[in-house]
């Protein structure tokens, strides 16, 4: 089976309308819902644990750690709340580039 089924398996197992975003990294799948999630969700007789975030925290988290994002391969979002992480996550690249350019002028 492969990630994605396994990523909508498990959320078929909670209220997903509570979901705004879920990915899956190895045997841990990252789910940032309204609603607390189980500890660990069973598919398929393989036993996943489950990272759990609120939405804004996760949106602070993200803001310090870009790889609680990047490490986990998000296969189900909420479109908005998604846009909301991009943005957050682009204007982090943009400030260090910014950073950066500043950094190699004052070494001209």
């Amino acid at each position: 089976m492969d990630e994605k089924e396994i990523v909508l398996k498990a959320l078929d197992k909670i209220d997903k309308w509570y979901v705004m975003l879920a990915g899956i990294r190895e045997n841990s799948l990252l789910i940032v819902s309204k609603k607390v999630p189980p500890n660990s969700i069973n598919v398929d007789g393989i036993e996943y644990s489950v990272k759990y975030y609120e939405p804004e925290e996760y949106l602070r988290v993200i803001t310090y750690n870009e790889d609680e994002f990047r490490s986990y391969k998000i296969y189900y979002f909420v479109k908005v709340y998604m846009r909301k992480v991009l943005d957050i996550l682009s204007s982090l690249e943009v400030q260090r580039m910014s950073e950066e350019f500043e950094k190699n002028n004052r070494l001209i």
